[in-house]
Order: structure tokens, then sequence, then C-alpha cells
């Protein structure tokens, strides 16, 4: 599948609650995005796209691109990877689900139908839009909305064809998001 999909690692944002890069914390000795990044190799091989202006994950060895027009949160991330991206599917996470694995993406993708503009997942009542798949033609649904300054990613989806997919609960621990310094510490005891 690689070269048909692009990853898309939206670490970009100001981590206000965790008062720090979020995915540069470190879980048992590899950074957040390292972990999130081994997991997607598999499926997409070096084909990764991570939206930040932090020129410390130079160091991985990926693609880095700054937001084309800043201080827009997740749409405006989506529009810029969108715009960037040279593949019809993207496989889009943010940096905060460190346990996320290989068999979950993995699971995503093969469920995720082609005719969405968006497949995000879901887990219980919480769905979760930046852990789902994104076709490209959506950088211009992103760009209308950040023109009328619509920034609420998930009243963006609601606007277009998409499908939520309720997370199998042997995965539901794989999801999590880490926002808080509380459960960073509870994550890493």
């Amino acid at each position: 599948m690689e070269n048909k999909i692009t990853a898309i690692l939206l670490a970009g944002g100001k981590s206000q609650r965790m008062g720090t890069d979020k995915g540069l914390l470190v879980l048992n000795e590899k950074t957040f995005i390292k972990h999130i990044c081994d997991a997607l190799q598999p499926i997409v091989g070096s084909n990764i796209l991570i939206v930040s202006d932090n020129k410390e994950y130079d160091v991985l060895g990926f693609t880095r691109v700054e937001d084309i027009i800043e201080n827009k949160g997740p749409v405006g991330g989506l529009y810029t990877a969108l715009a960037t991206s040279k593949t019809k599917v993207n496989l889009v996470l943010s940096v905060d689900v460190p346990l996320v694995s290989t068999e979950l993406l993995q699971w995503v993708l093969e469920n995720h139908d082609e005719t969405d503009m968006v497949t995000q997942t879901k887990s219980g009542d919480k769905t979760n839009p930046l852990i789902g798949a994104y076709d490209r033609s959506m950088r211009i649904v992103f760009g209308e909305h950040m023109a009328g300054n619509q920034l609420k990613l998930r009243k963006v989806i609601e606007d277009v064809k998409h499908q939520t997919l309720e997370i199998p609960e042997k995965w539901d621990n794989q999801i999590q998001n880490i926002n808080t310094p509380e459960e960073y510490q509870n994550l890493i005891k």
C-alpha cells in the first residue's frame, strides 16, 4: 500500500493543557510521535507527513510541513497536509495517541469506503475524527471552511459524505488521547 496512502500526523497544536509538545513526550524510551510512526511504517513506508512548525521532528526523517495559514487548528493542519499530499487516501492521526497499533490502522483503511470523503472512528459515544481516513479532495472543503472562519472539525465532517467506524473493544485503549499531565502520568505508571 506504500505510495498509495499518505500518513498525516497533526503535531502543530499549542498543547495548552499539557504545557509541552505532546508528540515529544516519552513512553517506554520513545517519543509519542515515534511510537505512531512505527505503527504507520508497515502500512505507508516513509510516506509520512508531519504538520508542525517544530523542527525537532526533523530528526525522524519524514517530510515536515508548516501550516499554510497559521492558527486555524486541526482544520488548518488538515488543509495544509491534504494540499501537500499526493495520494487520494490519507490516514490521519493526532500525535497524542501513542498506543495506536498497525493492526488498528490497517483495520481503519480496510473498512474505509472510498466513496466517503472522511472515515472517522468512534468508541462508545465519542467520535474521533483524528484517527481516520480522509480523501485528498477534502482540502477544498477545509479551505472553504477556513475562509468562512468555521474551524470546528466535527462540523466540517458533518457537512460531507462520511462514515463512522465503531472501534472494536479490544482496541479501545489505543485511541485514548493523552492531553493533560495527569493523563500522561497515568499512562507511564
